[in-house]
């Protein structure tokens, strides 16, 4: 018996056809994706009074999100929002800095230059502004090794500090 060019044209059709089924399916976002501690997170920072309160939340939900080391995504979008939450807090970038460091050095690097960018250097926002500097550097030192952009990182960490 044997197979024609047109048997073998419908197997790779329907081949193809469940690749795009499988690989292209609608992602479904579900509430129970994330874990309970992340949602529990996501609730306090909802009901936090103050913007520190808020920042301190969404940080926590960003470090238990890396837990499972699959929702980076998530993550990343937790510390941003943080920044955006107190902008003066110095510790929400630390934080952001020493959990994506490693995982996604490129798109870290991203957030604290624009971080900088839309940081006023001035007293009230100097720590922020130190501690993004400080970032950068042992960014640009230990991940994505570039010493020229560590030292001028160094000194501008130094002129905040």
């Amino acid at each position: 018996m044997e197979i024609g060019w047109r048997h073998v044209l419908v197997g790779v059709a329907a081949l193809f056809l469940l690749f795009l089924v499988v690989k292209m399916r609608p992602a479904r976002r579900r509430r129970d994706a994330l874990s309970a501690e992340v949602q529990a997170a996501r609730e306090r920072a909802r009901r936090a009074a103050t913007p520190r309160e808020r920042a301190e939340a969404l940080c926590d939900a960003g470090v238990q999100a890396l837990r499972g080391g699959r929702r980076v995504t998530a993550a990343v979008g937790f510390f941003v929002r943080a920044m955006r939450a107190d902008p003066t807090s110095a510790r929400v970038i630390e934080l952001a800095s020493g959990a994506l460091a490693r995982r996604r050095p490129r798109l870290l690097e991203k957030i604290l230059w624009r971080r900088l960018a839309v940081l006023p250097w001035d007293d009230e926002h100097r720590d922020a502004a130190r501690a993004a500097a400080v970032g950068l550097q042992a960014l640009y030192r230990r991940e994505i090794r570039d010493r020229n952009r560590a030292e001028i990182m160094r000194k501008l960490a130094e002129t905040f500090g």
